[in-house]
């Protein structure tokens, strides 16, 4: 076994790999996409590879690629965490110890340029990255299920727009709206059981302002659509949107996705969460077939909320891991 640094003239020899593999990205289309995600997935890793904030290793036996890893700095964790910050993007091996040569490899190489965090997720069937991760010090933080509606098999016209209850209203957010915004989201989700406030070393304090600061993030760029329910004027829940991306668009399944959704404790049990989902439902209508929108696997509220808009409630699911390197 050999680990060497990814170069981009690696690229093309990984196809087979990737080909074979149980664990591409948007999986659940596999059948739909066919050898269209193996070749959206090998232009990611393409563009991944190339990105100046990332590093990746190819582990190799008698020249033929075994494994892949690749992790990229992560600027937003780092700014929040106050503690360099990156991401597991792709780990990908034909056993548990070519996994862990490359993990080792990676974790290595990270430590030297002062990375003392790490994030990543594994599907919940990929036993070897499982494994891999928890051997090299990965603790589980989160299970994370994959929604999805798709227009296609529940048009929008079938379903009924949910009503508002007397008193709220809907809109757009506006940047005037960013602070108070924040607020509602640090309260939405303070009592919340993610992967932020699942760490301990994070704390419950800092795992709030990573919600705010997300809801920031989102009005200064990140979001395509913010829509907002409102109390008398007070923003009583939000949920986020993002349309596919470019690359995302030339598939033959479009795929949107359905960032965020939180409700102030104040307005819970008002429907609120309903109505904001088909906002945003009505707002990729057109531009998406299919949404995906990941919520925490015992976060049943959002499950039924989904379900009663045509939703598919488990499409895949992931777990999310932290290593701390300090």
């Amino acid at each position: 076994m050999q680990i060497t640094t990814l170069h981009p003239t690696d690229l093309d020899s990984l196809t087979p790999l990737l080909a074979a593999s149980p664990f591409q990205p948007m999986r659940y289309l596999a059948r739909e996409l066919g050898a269209d995600l193996t070749a959206f997935w090998s232009r990611s890793i393409a563009d991944l590879a190339a990105a100046s904030a990332s590093r990746g290793f190819l582990a190799l036996r008698e020249s033929a690629p075994q494994g892949l890893l690749i992790y990229s700095d992560n600027p937003w964790e780092s700014d929040l965490l106050g503690r360099k910050a990156a991401s597991l993007n792709t780990l990908l091996a034909d056993g548990l110890p070519t996994a862990q040569a490359l993990l080792d490899q990676a974790l290595a190489h990270a430590a030297a340029q002062g990375v003392q965090f790490m994030a990543g997720k594994a599907y919940t069937d990929d036993l070897t990255s499982i494994h891999a991760l928890e051997s090299r010090g990965f603790q589980l933080m989160d299970t994370v299920v994959d929604c999805t509606y798709d227009y296609r098999r529940v048009p929008l016209a079938s379903i009924q727009p949910p009503a508002l209850a007397e008193g709220f209203s809907l809109r757009l957010a506006t940047p005037a709206d960013r602070e108070e915004l924040a607020a509602v989201g640090g309260q939405s989700f303070r009592e919340h059981f993610g992967r932020y406030h699942a760490d301990e070393r994070i704390g419950r304090a800092l795992a709030t302002q990573a919600y705010e600061q997300w809801m920031r993030s989102s009005l200064d760029g990140y979001a395509d659509w913010i829509h907002l329910a409102l109390a008398g004027g007070r923003i009583a829940g939000f949920s986020i949107w993002k349309r596919p991306s470019k690359a995302e668009s030339r598939l033959k399944v479009r795929l949107g996705h359905y960032s965020i959704a939180g409700i102030h404790p104040d307005f819970h049990g008002q429907g609120l969460f309903t109505a904001l989902t088909f906002a945003g439902m009505q707002s990729l209508m057109g531009i998406a077939d299919v949404i995906e929108g990941p919520t925490h696997i015992n976060n049943y509220g959002v499950q039924f909320g989904y379900a009663k808009l045509g939703w598919r409630v488990l499409s895949d699911a992931r777990h999310t891991f932290h290593k701390w390197m300090d």
